[in-house]
């Protein structure tokens, strides 16, 4: 039911983000599994609570959900279904909300001031908890009505299915976190509520009176919910037991199998493959024992005197090309009933309401409206009915719901992002650090503008110039990994005066927003010439209104070869390039000059440079640290080898490179944009802790879309409030000035590495050991020799079943 965090990592690590989020229309509460799954993904305690916010504030009954979700919500939209399996969404869920709980990391909701009016809730199971949650998060004063167990129906679940104390645990959450306090009596009666101060009443009774089949014998037949009620009020032990009903029978098959009984059968009008039971519900009635007989009913009860001897069945049939419905079923041509023996009968065909009380202001939600459903289904039917009486005491017009079981409203009041990213860039006040760079994203205005609504702070513009035949080679992108990109161009394809006017557009259209664009110029040798279009392109862009500027001194595909392959990479000309530009520089427009990590060290580099700053005070100056990096890949050519294409390397095989890079300038005293490798909003806390001021992405762009900036910013803030850090402020440059630790001040060892048997699912790979420290023993289970194993760890982290771990060195080992 639950995974172990190697499997939860493995099956996390299988969902693509999809653009569409085909699972979140399938999911009945409107919930995200692609949002809560990659923020989990970061395996955080902070993740956990991000990842659980985002189930919470759709499903408040998401660990249930979790657990007893079938497959055919959001797990049959997973787009991977026609690709190989569907990921196992509900598994995924039911183990992050566990996991949140165990490392006490749930999300908080805020409590809204009261709006002065009182609604009534009769009910509370998942529909009841679904629309009390929700108005509450509207501001109403709740009072839920519950005489039996709170829950509802689902507490019947067998614990086969639904572990202990999950149901426990998610209503002990709802509690607290939104103050619910059922009142556990027998309630008044919808219209003496109404009379007693409620402006609305909501029934969520569900379905309480049981369907009989009318036939004879009938008064002998005992019912579904009675027996998942009270089940040790039975006596099963030795019987033969049958149970009329199809999947909804289900559970009342597994509970009488487990308790005792001899025999199970479940007499369906269904055929196998037309009972809607996920392969897991499947697979435990066939481990109980549970036999199915499809396309049959009963028509007698056959008892002595009260005794049952067993049932009278007959085969039935459903028209060629007609999908199920117990309306459709015939009996079969000439057949006649026959008799089978059993010491009990069990009807679980379904149930009708046992509540019917109308009139104004009374509302119904839940199975006791819309039949049988899911549980996730009744959430989703709560908060629709929430979302149509909030309408109607507010005066508003009634809300279309197109399905009465499909929620897309969430439960107001998540704490989203606990901790403040604004920050600023050179006084220009920013909502969060991350910035678009300058690359492909960035190409335009309509990228620049979709970028803006998706809630990107700012953005570069992908470099630009006038009057030069820009090659675009075909095919440039490359792919190293799923996580490493390349490519091989270096500019845009439009001129600068096209971006002049795009700037101009994005500065009038989103002020709020830090627009700035990408330029350069020629490096030939003619100084002379070669100043004058640095600064001509600098004044164009200061003209358009750009709200900073930033010069490419580092583009991996290097220059002419006059002065090194990359500008960036020799102090003395870097210096002269950047005088040319500050010598003519708007003091009020704050510009970028683009470096590499490709050098051998940073240090003269960034001390040329700020010799340069220090000579125009007044003016607005930084650093971009530390670009993709040079780097050669091939792709297949017709040739005798194939083709060897300079690229500029970017993602996460470049992030290690520009952490040194950054943690060599992070202390120099200048100001820096980060860049180079940030995949997730923990590449970019460790480049803000190393001292830069804003982060600027591509590839994460690139792999997961514009976006993806949500995920970015919620991961950040919630890993600041776990870490205690109140603000961007507080967090850029914390870990200077020593961000490094020497060599020699690294522990020695005091660990080797030890087995967790349960987990080892016998690879044989630790036995890779270069120290020759593991052997396998005769279960095939690693034996460490604790005198050869040097405490390098390295197959801890290769171990994909996450069987071995690091264990302190005990005396005498």
């Amino acid at each position: 039911m639950f995974y172990t965090d190697a499997q939860l990592k493995a099956e996390m690590a299988r969902c693509e983000f999809c653009e569409e989020k085909p699972c979140k229309t399938g999911c009945p509460c409107d919930c995200s599994p692609a949002d809560f799954i990659r923020a989990a993904s970061g395996f955080k305690p902070s993740d956990f609570k991000r990842a659980a916010g985002i189930i919470l504030s759709s499903n408040p009954l998401g660990g249930v959900c979790g657990s007893v979700c079938p497959d055919y919500h959001c797990q049959a939209r997973c787009t991977r279904e026609d690709f190989d399996t569907p990921v196992n969404i509900p598994a995924i869920q039911a183990t992050i909300i566990k996991k949140a709980k165990e490392l006490g990391q749930l999300p908080q909701f805020i409590r809204p001031a009261s709006n002065g009016k009182k609604i009534a809730v009769i009910g509370a199971g998942p529909a009841g908890l679904g629309a009390a949650t929700a108005l509450i998060q509207m501001g109403y004063d709740v009072s839920v009505y519950e005489p039996e167990q709170l829950g509802g129906q689902a507490n019947l679940i067998p614990e086969q299915r639904l572990e202990p104390g999950v149901m426990d645990s998610d209503l002990a959450y709802i509690a607290e976190a939104f103050g619910l306090k059922p009142i556990t009596q027998t309630p008044p009666t919808a219209k003496e509520l109404l009379a007693g101060g409620n402006a609305a009443v909501i029934v969520a009774t569900g379905l309480t009176n049981p369907i009989h089949l009318g036939i004879p014998g009938d008064e002998y037949i005992h019912y579904g919910l009675d027996i998942l009620k009270n089940p040790a009020g039975f006596d099963f032990s030795g019987k033969r037991i049958a149970v009329v009903g199809g999947a909804i029978a289900a559970d009342q098959a597994l509970t009488v199998a487990l308790n005792g009984a001899a025999y199970v059968e479940m007499i369906c009008l269904e055929s196998y493959p037309e009972m809607p039971l996920t392969p897991e519900e499947k697979a435990g009635l066939f481990e109980a024992g549970v036999q199915v007989c499809n396309r049959h009913r009963v028509t007698e009860l056959v008892h002595d005197n009260g005794i049952v001897k067993g049932i009278m069945t007959i085969p039935v049939n459903l028209p060629a090309g007609t999908a199920f419905h117990p309306s459709k079923i015939h009996d079969e041509a000439g057949a006649s009933p026959s008799f089978r023996a059993f010491d009990m009968l069990i009807v679980a065909i379904g149930n009708r309401p046992g509540y019917s009380e109308t009139g104004e202001n009374i509302y119904y939600c839940g199975d006791v409206s819309n039949g049988p459903s899911t549980v996730v289904e009744a959430v989703a039917a709560g908060k629709n009915a929430a979302l149509t009486v909030h309408a109607k005491l507010q005066n508003q017009a009634t809300p279309v719901i197109p399905k009465a079981t499909k929620s897309c409203i969430p439960v107001l009041g998540w704490n989203e992002f606990p901790v403040d990213l604004s920050c600023e860039f050179f006084g220009r006040k920013l909502e969060s650090p991350f910035l678009l760079s300058a690359a492909p994203p960035s190409d335009g205005y309509e990228q620049m503008k979709l970028a803006y609504e998706a809630g990107w702070s700012g953005g570069v513009m992908k470099t630009a110039f006038d009057n030069l035949d820009i090659h675009i080679p075909g095919e440039y992108m490359f792919v190293f990994n799923p996580d490493t990109y390349g490519n091989c161009d270096n500019v845009s394809e439009h001129p600068l005066d096209r971006v002049c006017g795009e700037v101009q557009r994005l500065v009038k259209e989103f002020p709020e927003k830090l627009t700035m664009a990408s330029t350069g110029g020629p490096v030939t040798g003619d100084d002379a010439s070669d100043k004058l279009v640095w600064q001509s392109n600098t004044r164009k862009l200061e003209a358009a209104g750009a709200m900073g500027i930033e010069y490419s001194l580092s583009c991996p595909q290097g220059g002419d070869g006059t002065h090194g392959d990359i500008v960036a990479q020799d102090a003395a000309l870097s210096a002269k390039i950047i005088d040319w530009v500050m010598e003519i520089s708007d003091p009020e427009i704050p510009k970028l000059f683009k470096l590499t990590g490709a050098v051998t060290a940073i240090y003269p580099i960034i001390d040329a440079i700020r010799k340069v700053f220090a000579r125009y005070p007044g003016k607005k100056a930084g650093i971009t640290l530390a670009n993709t990096f040079p780097s050669l890949g091939f792709r297949e050519s017709d040739g005798t080898w194939d083709e060897g294409v300079i690229v500029g390397m970017s993602g996460a095989g470049v992030l290690p490179i520009s952490y040194l890079t950054l943690a060599r300038a992070g202390k120099m005293g200048v100001h820096i944009s980060g860049n180079g490798g940030v995949m997730s909003y923990l590449d970019a806390a460790n480049m803000l802790a190393l001292g830069v001021s804003t982060v600027q992405c591509c590839t994460v762009a690139e792999k997961y879309g514009l976006g993806i900036i949500c995920d970015l910013k919620q991961g950040l803030s919630h890993y600041l409030e776990y870490k205690g850090i109140s603000s961007i402020k507080e967090l850029i440059g914390i870990a200077q000035p020593e961000p490094i630790t020497d060599f020699m001040a690294l522990p020695p060892k005091r660990k080797h590495s030890a087995l967790i048997k349960e987990l080892c699912v016998h690879c044989g790979n630790c036995t890779r050991c270069p120290y020759l420290a593991i052997k396998l023993d005769e279960d095939k289970l690693p034996v460490i020799d604790t005198e050869l194993c040097v405490g390098c760890s390295l197959c801890v982290q290769k171990c994909y079943a996450e069987a071995l771990y690091m264990k302190d060195i005990e005396s005498g080992e």
